[in-house]
């Protein structure tokens, strides 16, 4: 036993239930009843913390997984799930009880079931995620297929796949469809999911249409940012995430479209910016370019991009972009706080694009950790 001391209030309402004789009061005591009025825990917050020491029986989910063959890709992206708050309450309070589900080969069951064994268990040696492979060998869709051959795959695209068939499982069973405005009210769109704003002004009669739809996660290209930075220096120089976001959301583009005003096609600008953040953002980086030449290839950006640990997306979003009077000093505040991420988990991929492998770091409390598939490691330098 651990010996922690809790007050909650459904065990309260239980006590007294199960106590509604005798000498107990039937009042429901608050939680400031439970000390007295000189006793130290109330006179002073930091006796709480001296004397707190973290209970033997917590399992802080700090496990590897196995390498299947090629499936690095998959174990960083699971690292991250693991190290997400909001699924892992989802999952430990029964979001989805795989005792309960009908569903044969149902991936969220397999989830549900990794998130017990990393968090209800004492065990640190490696994970074994069969029953997730096996839902994926026995989906008869072929996109799924894809991506459990036995050659690397991109963990950007498990990602997404992972997140849609969670919504279809969790959710109203509809796949979201690339360039809608889908709502549903399941973990996954509570979690990752936002909305962009596309902003489209006619050059000829500045009438303005908006169009919004639903996203994921953001994709950033590195390429022309990429080059534009290596003609400024002798080398291609360091790029930010927040060049980046600015190059996505602040900047515009020009482009045609038909206006509906003008009857025609007409040059206009168009414009991007997040109507509304999500609870988790996923930013990936698009690290990829087309070498001219006899032979076309892909080829790797290696170009690298620091990142802080807080992101302030406000200047990204609808209301940044809009301002405000002098007296919006205060609200302009409140809204940064508000819409400032703590970075929780980076997924780096090493080596070429057609080759390489997958390592994750992942944020537990105020510590980071390496994954390299079933080894894992303390990091103790800060990480940028």
């Amino acid at each position: 036993m651990c010996d922690d001391i809790v007050w909650d209030p459904t065990f309260e309402e239980l006590r007294l239930k199960k106590i509604g004789t005798g000498t107990f009061s039937m009042r429901k005591r608050k939680h400031e009843e439970l000390f007295e009025t000189s006793d130290p825990v109330r006179d002073n917050p930091a006796y709480i913390s001296s004397n707190t020491t973290t209970a033997s029986c917590k399992s802080n989910g700090l496990r590897g997984i196995y390498n299947a063959g090629a499936t690095c890709y998959q174990n960083v992206v699971l690292q991250s799930f693991l190290h997400n708050p909001i699924l892992r309450n989802f999952y430990l309070s029964d979001g989805h009880s795989s005792s309960t589900c009908n569903v044969e080969y149902c991936l969220s069951c397999a989830i549900d079931d990794m998130f017990q064994d990393f968090y209800s268990l004492e065990n640190t040696n490696g994970y074994t995620a069969a029953s997730i492979l096996s839902a994926f060998w026995y989906n008869q869709k072929k996109a799924f297929e894809i991506l459990v051959a036995t050659k690397e795959q991109d963990a950007h695209e498990f990602f997404q796949f992972l997140a849609e068939e969670l919504h279809e499982r969790n959710g109203d069973g509809k796949r979201p469809e690339s360039g809608s405005e889908h709502s549903c009210n399941c973990i996954i769109h509570q979690t990752f999911y936002g909305k962009l704003q596309s902003t489209t002004t006619c050059q000829n009669c500045s009438g303005i249409t908006h169009q919004v739809q639903s996203f994921l996660d953001l994709s950033l290209p590195l390429e022309n940012l990429s080059h534009k930075k290596g003609k400024k220096s002798a080398s291609r120089g360091l790029l930010t995430l927040q060049e980046c976001l600015d190059e996505e959301y602040i900047k515009s583009d020009k482009c045609e479209y038909r206006c509906h005003n003008c009857s025609s096609m007409q040059q206009a600008r168009r414009q991007t910016s997040i109507k509304r953040l999500p609870n988790v953002l996923s930013i990936q980086l698009k690290r990829f370019e087309y070498k001219q030449g006899r032979n076309e290839r892909a080829a790797k950006i290696d170009t690298p991009v620091q990142f802080p640990l807080e992101l302030n997306m406000l200047p990204y979003t609808n209301r940044g972009r809009s301002g405000g009077g002098p007296d919006a000093g205060k609200e302009n505040y409140e809204l940064a706080r508000s819409c400032t991420y703590d970075l929780v988990s980076v997924v780096v991929h090493v080596g070429e694009i057609d080759t390489g492998h997958y390592v994750s770091y992942c944020r537990v409390g105020d510590q980071w950790f390496a994954f390299n598939d079933h080894p894992w490691s303390s990091r103790r330098s800060r990480m940028y």
